[in-house]
């Protein structure tokens, strides 16, 4: 899924509702925070990937590996 289509259903209710639902866990939701965070921090501080990816590793208290799994989750 891309950013595009999440940010869309996101902000027409449709995650919340699924989630509501039991459709999908809380993790669609952090995944997405973690993405729109670390591309945040590449565009305004002009930082690398990698290095927001670690920062996001302190600042979400996740593994690196779950901080790659939320980038390529949304991948565009």
């Amino acid at each position: 899924m891309n950013i595009q289509t999440a940010n869309t259903l996101f902000d027409e209710g449709i995650f919340s509702a699924m989630y509501k639902a039991g459709f999908i866990t809380t993790k669609v939701f952090t995944y997405r925070e973690i993405y729109l965070w670390v591309n945040a921090q590449v565009q305004t501080r002009g930082i690398s990937k990698n290095q927001a990816v670690l920062e996001a590793e302190v600042k979400f208290e996740k593994d690196e590996r779950t901080i790659w799994r939320a980038m390529n989750c949304f991948s565009e």
